[in-house]
């Protein structure tokens, strides 16, 4: 089921078809690229090459002085891509305040990047539940202690949450501290919903009612950005319907009953896999 390397000091999971289209997949705050694992071993997604990093400071990736705000990752994010995925165009799939990295990654590549779905991205201020607590403390290693006490609270009956909580204790306090106070600021405003709104490649918004915010929810509607809705799952659908999720996924990159700029992305992406 793939492989683990050590790519600019990150570790970095490889599944699928080594000659496939790239997608890479971007793990939460505090969460690990292990969580799209049941998402790799879908046979939906076996004629891509799938890519999952361990973000600096989460993991198995120790933390870097300059990585540790938003625009830092993304920026860090683009130079992985273009060593692992030289010369070819690769589709982003980011969960939760990865989705605003995705956004951005995609803004600084340009036609690099054929594409982004967001897995609950960050859009409005409301977003900011989990990373939104770092603003709440003046120390990292008490805030990182207060949060997965209450992850743990709200882990009881949660399996998604559970393996939230086991991947946040391995995370670097002062990286969880600093990202989390960074995502609340650039969260204001709805700034991060008008990147995504902005985007010039095509775009797809996953949602669940179960867990987005009201406000958040409204925005979508008002906005009209792309989007679809998932039921019967919270915040991690990888996790909870991986099937589902790696069909979503499938459709959009792969064009399958997907408007015409979503067909010209897939054929984009199997055009690049085969040169």
């Amino acid at each position: 089921m793939g492989r683990i390397e050590v790519i600019e000091r990150a570790l970095v999971r490889i599944a699928g078809l080594d000659s496939g289209p790239p997608l890479l997949f971007i793990h939460a705050f505090g969460d690990t690229g292990h969580c799209y694992n049941r998402v790799f071993r879908s046979r939906r997604l076996a004629q891509y090459r799938l890519i999952a990093v361990d973000l600096w400071g989460f993991g198995a990736s120790p933390a870097r002085s300059d990585v540790r705000t938003v625009a830092e990752y993304s920026g860090a994010l683009e130079t992985l891509i273009l060593k692992v995925c030289p010369g070819q165009t690769v589709g982003l799939i980011g969960h939760s305040i990865a989705g605003s990295m995705a956004v951005e990654i995609a803004t600084q590549l340009g036609n690099r990047i054929c594409g982004v779905f967001s897995i609950e991205g960050n859009l409005t201020a409301d977003d900011a539940m989990f990373t939104g607590k770092a603003s709440n403390f003046d120390d990292p290693d008490t805030f990182k202690m207060s949060f997965l006490n209450d992850v743990w609270e709200m882990s009881q009956s949660s399996e998604a949450l559970r393996h939230y909580y086991a991947a946040a204790r391995m995370a670097d306090s002062e990286t969880m501290w600093n990202l989390g106070r960074d995502a609340k600021r650039i969260s204001e405003e709805n700034k991060l919903g008008e990147a995504f709104r902005g985007l010039q490649q095509p775009s797809n918004y996953y949602w669940s009612t179960a867990s987005t915010p009201q406000k958040t929810r409204q925005w979508i509607e008002q906005s009209g950005i792309p989007n679809e809705i998932y039921s019967g799952a919270g915040h991690w659908p990888m996790i909870e319907q991986p099937e589902a999720t790696a069909q979503s996924i499938t459709d959009f990159f792969g064009g399958h009953g997907a408007e015409s700029t979503t067909s010209e992305l897939g054929r984009v992406l199997t055009d690049n896999g085969r040169r």
